[in-house]
């Protein structure tokens, strides 16, 4: 019996193909051959790894969305995504993962409930040129440090590890009270009207913001944030499951506190809260 060579497949079947495969599997499907080169920009191909109708919801919230809409080629559309874009009178972001194609969200600072956030003597808000939003929020002084972030699952990609991560910098010339003191960070799911759901569970981890200046002082690299490549800091909240089927009603609430020591703090610069898949 002989074997079809798979160059000799119909363009369609070969699109049908790479459309089970990976966005990174599919640009290099490209240097294959001249008939891979013509199935990878197929609309078929792409559409597999474009949102779902919810996420289609979002983009229609975005100040681009227009522009979008007018793009005609679904491999544009996805390169389009992948660089995120704003929503919601720009205080969030939503993106398409490059190399697998899954939803990420932001919320920015404005997005996120801060105590006393909208007191000038405690929290300011400026522009910092490497943020994707317009504005963050830039701790003046204060004692009680509560932010606290929601996000609805379904805006999320199923059967999909997600990470948590708070995005900050710190004012290198005019912070105080984050070397000695650990902030406390947490994920849980909870209802619409902010009860704790069936699977409610809350998983607190300790990192200190800032690495102390004194030497003895030494924390374990787990207890302390990461530098991005775009400049800003991180460290990962927690890790969330989303299932096959997301339930309509569920959300995600992440939150950042330090109320116990009661010491003043001052010169965190909020970037927000990501989401990001790990899988």
């Amino acid at each position: 019996m002989s074997c079809m060579n798979i160059l000799e497949l119909p363009e369609e079947c070969l699109s049908h193909i790479l459309s089970l495969t990976s966005p990174v599997d599919v640009l290099r499907s490209q240097l294959v051959s001249k008939q891979f080169y013509l199935a990878s920009g197929s609309n078929t191909v792409w559409e597999k790894f474009l949102p779902s109708a919810c996420a289609d919801e979002i983009i229609s919230r975005s100040s681009v969305s227009s522009i979008v809409h007018q793009l005609t080629s679904k491999k544009d559309l996805f390169t389009h995504l992948c660089r995120s874009i704003l929503l919601n009178n720009n205080t969030q972001s939503f993106g398409l993962d490059k190399w697998i194609g899954k939803n990420c969200y932001m919320l920015g600072a404005r997005a996120l409930m801060i105590t006393w956030g909208g007191t000038p003597q405690y929290w300011s808000w400026s522009a910092v040129p490497e943020s994707r939003f317009p504005e963050a929020a830039v701790l003046e002084n204060v004692c009680w440090l509560d932010i606290k972030g929601k996000m609805h699952t379904k805006v999320l990609s199923p059967k999909t590890t997600y990470g948590a991560y708070f995005v900050f910098k710190m004012d290198d010339d005019n912070h105080q009270g984050f070397e000695y003191t650990p902030v406390n960070v947490s994920i849980s799911e909870v209802t619409e009207e902010g009860l704790p759901t069936q699977d409610y569970t809350v998983v607190v981890k300790k990192f200190y913001l800032k690495e102390p200046s004194v030497r003895r002082l030494s924390r374990r690299p787990e207890e302390l944030p990461v530098t991005r490549g775009d400049g800003w800091m991180e460290i990962e909240m927690g890790r969330y499951q989303v299932g096959a089927d997301a339930d309509q009603g569920v959300v995600l609430e992440m939150s950042l506190r330090q109320v116990e020591d009661l010491n003043w703090k001052r010169g965190l610069i909020v970037h927000g809260i990501e989401l990001r898949p790990l899988d």
